[in-house]
């Protein structure tokens, strides 16, 4: 029998191509990724993982099984980890201080991509929740994993890459996985279509993250379909 997560790997295995071979990441891979655009999407992911973990938080509040909750407990705990990696690695070297992060102006993608989290927890469905924060954890690892292959001349770069090919963050993903697919065979087929349309959601918000880092889009910037629009 299919796995429901594996069903939602297929269905959007093309969207995370995208992502895996957006020019950011390439970038990242090559060693040409500007610095400044890596600080910004940075203080952008600062951000999107603040939120994060209150999603993860407000999933906790509506789980009803005691294993659930302890699961999502450790995520918690690993995104703190996580982030005190960042805070040690990465911030210093791109010249990201304790100051910066405070009051960060989201953009756009930021903004959309927490919003839908927020929208997703308001649901009070575990199942819900687990769809709409897998595809984060789950996109990383991939992209780590098509770019094992190869080391970036970066050696910040490298390090930023090495986290999601690390044996560790395989193990956190594999159990969050494993928790989605024990949740949704509890759930009737209305909650499990939900949840479909939660995750790839999700997956288009990740694709735009990147090309938001690439650009270091901001709202003031005309987008394409903002000129689409004006011809209206």
């Amino acid at each position: 029998m299919v796995r429901f997560s594996e069903k939602l790997h297929v269905e959007n295995r093309q969207i995370w191509q995208q992502s895996k071979d957006h020019l950011f990441v390439k970038r990242l891979a090559d060693g040409s990724l500007e610095r400044e655009a890596f600080r910004y999407y940075l203080l952008q992911d600062h951000y999107y993982l603040t939120h994060y973990v209150k999603v993860i938080a407000l999933g906790i509040a509506h789980a009803d099984d005691y294993g659930a909750m302890i699961e999502l407990s450790q995520s918690l705990a690993s995104l703190e980890n996580s982030e005190l990696r960042m805070r040690e690695i990465f911030y210093p070297a791109v010249g990201i201080e304790m100051a910066d992060l405070e009051g960060i102006v989201p953009s756009p993608a930021a903004y959309h991509y927490t919003s839908h989290m927020y929208r997703i927890a308001g649901s009070q469905s575990l199942g819900r929740i687990l769809a709409g924060i897998l595809p984060c954890y789950w996109l990383y690892r991939e992209i780590g994993e098509q770019y094992a292959g190869q080391v970036s001349p970066d050696p910040l770069y490298q390090a930023w890459l090495a986290i999601y090919q690390d044996a560790e963050y395989a193990k956190g993903l594999q159990r969050q996985v494993d928790l989605l697919d024990r949740i949704a065979k509890t759930l009737p087929d209305s909650e499990l279509v939900a949840m479909q349309d939660d995750f790839r959601i999700s997956s288009y918000a990740e694709l735009a993250f990147w090309e938001m880092g690439l650009r270091q889009e901001t709202w003031g910037e005309r987008s394409d379909l903002d000129d689409e629009l004006a011809t209206y």
